[in-house]
């Protein structure tokens, strides 16, 4: 009996996800094309989401992984970093934390039209599949990276909030960059104390306001 109510309210809850998702969006997450044209995302809605630019590091970032929990900060790698990293890469697969691609400056892509394709081929071939989330380096988006991003169907994110100095003060929305290269570097003491801190939220989660929970139903 118990069986057969789940079924019938399982299957009620289908349709009136099915009339009543909203009709902008082609799927729930992960989702492609945030915006109804070419366009960067800097800001979300529902809370804080800290993201890691990532181009230099091996012992320092095994250790941040090791000790990483749940909700975790969107790293944004380099081809060159992907590509020389394939175990720590692996740990973060196995752990489910989100990887986007960290491009060269935004010129770049302006004096090399094939440079885009070029490095979201090498980001597949490492990654098993194309990128999410693109940003460039020197958080520049020029006109040509953008249209050719959307025809890719790759999102990108800029960010609210750069952490230079000093930890910004984060306010609801913000999006949180956080440098790791070799010659602009954020503490790792400081920022685990950051992301130990504070909830924070994924990309998506930011902008949606969605949240997945899971519940086991006695037999």
């Amino acid at each position: 009996m118990k069986k057969k109510l789940l079924l019938v309210g399982s299957f009620t809850l289908f349709i009136t996800l099915l009339f009543f998702v909203p009709t902008n969006y082609p799927s729930i997450l992960p989702v492609f094309q945030l915006t109804e044209k070419p366009s960067v995302i800097s800001k979300g809605t529902y809370g804080k989401t800290v993201t890691i630019d990532l181009t230099f590091g091996k012992e320092e970032i095994e250790t941040l992984l090791k000790d990483l929990k749940a909700p975790y900060p969107h790293f944004f790698v380099s081809i060159e970093w992907l590509e020389r990293s394939e175990p720590i890469i692996k740990s973060m697969q196995d752990k489910h934390i989100p990887i986007g691609l960290l491009g060269q400056d935004g010129a770049a892509y302006i004096e090399d039209p094939v440079l885009f394709q070029k490095e979201i081929d090498q980001f597949e071939k490492v990654m098993g599949e194309k990128p999410l989330w693109f940003r460039p380096k020197d958080y520049q988006f020029p006109m040509e990276l953008q249209d050719v991003a959307w025809e890719h169907e790759v999102n990108l994110l800029s960010s609210s909030k750069y952490w230079d100095d000093e930890v910004p003060v984060l306010t609801k929305g913000d999006v949180l960059s956080v440098p790791l290269h070799q010659e602009e570097r954020v503490d790792i003491k400081q920022l685990t104390k950051l992301l130990n801190s504070q909830s924070f939220l994924s990309i998506e989660q930011n902008i949606f306001g969605l949240k997945m929970n899971t519940k086991t139903f006695p037999e």
